[in-house]
């Protein structure tokens, strides 16, 4: 009995042929550490790998992420309470109490998302120049010897950066579909990045971190622009001996950085 080959069969044949050989080629061509990196396992690479995977399942429900620049004048009071200065050193009380708003300004960007398609928040990163009116709560006289005086002097001009983190609570106000109004509560810290005078530094009075609890109102244009107000009441992050509360009122606008460049 005979085969032949039919021309089709032999087409199919020859081509077969060459990927074989085509394969075998570049198998060869590789090199040995190639090669055993083929087969060898990878713990670093797999690690990346899984961790990325991770990040991926785990941010997935955050979405519609915007960013956005912003600006602002901030308005702020100090209030202090000196009675654990035992230095020596005595200030008049009407030179350095001045129980006003003093006005600053702040920038920075903010990142706008949902979570779960149902929780709207919002993600704040500023640069703040603090100017504070200072309202001093002890206040010390040894008449008829000495008007009256305080023991501290706070620094009321210093520059801090500043995390927020606000959960946003949309209003049944007017058209939703076109004007959107929130109610903005949490968390912010500032941390002071200018330097603290020789008077705080001797006292042992002068802390660079503050935690704030914000709370405000926002009001969205069509996604174009916020306008916002916020109230910051802020404490001494670390135990001082003269205890700062901070009250900062924040007025400002953002707009999406896409329509800016």
């Amino acid at each position: 009995m005979q085969f032949r080959i039919l021309p089709s069969s032999r087409f199919i044949y020859i081509l077969l042929t060459a990927i074989l050989v085509n394969n075998s080629i570049s198998a060869q061509s590789l090199s040995v550490k190639q090669q055993d990196s083929i087969y060898l396992s990878h713990p670093f690479k797999d690690q990346v790998r899984k961790i990325n995977n991770s990040l991926t399942q785990s941010f997935k429900h955050f979405e519609g992420n915007e960013i956005s620049l912003f600006g602002a004048i901030n308005f702020n009071n100090q209030r202090i309470n000196d009675k654990g200065i035992t230095a020596p050193v005595n200030y008049m009380y009407d030179k350095v109490n001045n129980d006003i708003f003093k006005s600053g300004f702040a920038g920075g960007i903010r990142l706008d998302g949902i979570y779960m398609q149902k929780h709207r928040y919002a993600l704040m990163f500023s640069i703040n120049r603090i100017n504070a009116g200072t309202a001093y709560q002890n206040k010390y006289s040894l008449k008829p010897f000495m008007e009256d005086f305080t023991h501290f002097k706070a620094d009321n001009q210093f520059t801090t950066i500043n995390l927020a983190a606000h959960y946003k609570k949309l209003l049944p106000i007017n058209d939703m579909q076109l004007y959107k109004f929130y109610a903005v509560v949490g968390p912010s810290f500032d941390y002071k990045i200018s330097s603290i005078s020789k008077e705080n530094l001797i006292n042992g009075a002068g802390k660079r971190t503050f935690i704030n609890g914000d709370i405000g109102a926002e009001f969205d244009n069509k996604g174009y622009y916020i306008l916002y107000a916020h109230y910051k009441l802020g404490y001494s992050l670390m135990s001082s001996a003269a205890p700062v509360k901070m009250n900062r009122f924040e007025i400002g606008m953002s707009m999406r950085a896409k329509d800016l460049f």
